[in-house]
């Protein structure tokens, strides 16, 4: 608790933040003069149970979090309705596609992730017009897993931003702890612990 309080909370106590205070970092966001980044997982960690966060985004990142599973789930179930019970050889597609679909994956995968995404809305087209509802349910299963994963790292990722721009002692917080950096329009970008500027890579001396 003592290693707490002691922590700043304000702008002008952090370490190497490049503005003078809270209202010049306001100004400069609103202005477009620069933005904040986050860290992914440290947005849907806040938005599951952060301060300031929000009850609906965390009703809704739990619903959106869930909802990959509930998908499966709808389809295993419509294979044992329907009888097509070759559906269920299907079940290793929609596990590898959990993981593929994730957007921490994009740099793994790249392309192959992209052409997954894009066979998958093609499947999902040609399914309804060759009438085949076999592929329908494959595929609209993989499109509900991909926009669950996609959609609640954005809306995670969106509202830290708006909130962190409101409440100092947040931004303070986020800054110190490596999960927040600061990018100007013309490319320069900011860590607590070092900085790119003009192209170059700067780390500050501990």
């Amino acid at each position: 608790m003592e290693n707490e309080s002691k922590k700043p909370k304000t702008v002008e106590k952090l370490d190497n933040f490049p503005f003078k205070d809270f209202s010049e970092f306001k100004k400069s966001n609103i202005e477009g003069v620069a933005h904040v980044g986050v860290d992914r997982a440290v947005a849907l960690q806040w938005a599951q149970n952060g301060i300031y966060c929000p009850s609906w985004l965390r009703y809704y990142a739990l619903f959106l979090a869930l909802l990959p599973f509930l998908a499966a789930i709808g389809f295993i179930i419509y294979s044992i309705i329907s009888g097509s019970w070759l559906l269920l050889l299907a079940l290793p597609i929609l596990l590898i596609a959990f993981f593929i679909f994730h957007p921490s994956s994009a740099m793994i995968f790249g392309p192959i992730r992209t052409g997954f995404i894009g066979l998958t809305f093609i499947g999902l087209i040609y399914s309804f017009f060759t009438d085949k509802p076999w592929l329908l349910a494959i595929t609209l299963t993989l499109i509900i897993i991909w926009w669950a994963q996609k959609t609640i790292y954005r809306k995670a990722i969106n509202n830290l931003i708006a909130t962190v721009q409101k409440h100092e002692d947040l931004l303070c917080i986020l800054w110190q702890g490596k999960a927040l950096n600061i990018e100007f329009f013309n490319g320069n970008r900011y860590w607590v612990d070092w900085k790119l500027e003009d192209g170059k890579h700067i780390h500050y001396k501990e």
